[in-house]
C-alpha cells in the first residue's frame, strides 16, 4: 500500500511539472501570437483603407475619393519596405529576411 501511495505521488509530481511547463509554453505563445498580430495591425488597415479608396473611385464617390491621401499611403508603403513602421520587409526590393 505504501509503495503504490508513493509511486501515486511521483505520479502526480511529475504530471504536475508537465502542466506547469505546457502553461509556460503556452502563455509564451500567445505572447507571441499576440506581438505577430500587432505587427500585422498596420499593413491591414492600411490595406482596408486603400479598399475603401477603390470603393469610391468604383462608385465615382469623389468627395471620398478625394478624402484619400495617397502621398500618405506611399510613404506607409515605403516605410514597409525599408523595415520601418514594424514591417518586417527588407530594403533588397521587398523580400522578406
Amino acid at each position: 500500500m505504501r509503495e503504490e501511495t508513493r509511486r501515486m505521488n511521483e505520479l502526480l509530481r511529475s504530471l504536475q511539472l508537465a502542466l506547469r511547463e505546457k502553461a509556460k509554453e503556452y502563455e509564451m505563445l500567445k505572447k507571441k501570437k499576440q506581438s505577430m498580430v500587432a505587427k500585422e495591425a498596420p499593413k491591414l488597415k492600411m490595406v482596408d483603407d486603400f479598399m475603401l479608396f477603390l470603393a469610391a473611385i468604383d462608385k465615382n464617390d469623389g468627395e471620398n475619393a478625394l478624402n484619400f491621401d495617397e502621398k500618405a499611403m506611399m510613404n506607409s508603403i515605403l516605410a514597409m519596405l525599408n523595415g520601418g513602421n514594424n514591417g518586417e520587409l527588407a530594403t533588397d526590393g521587398g523580400k522578406k529576411n
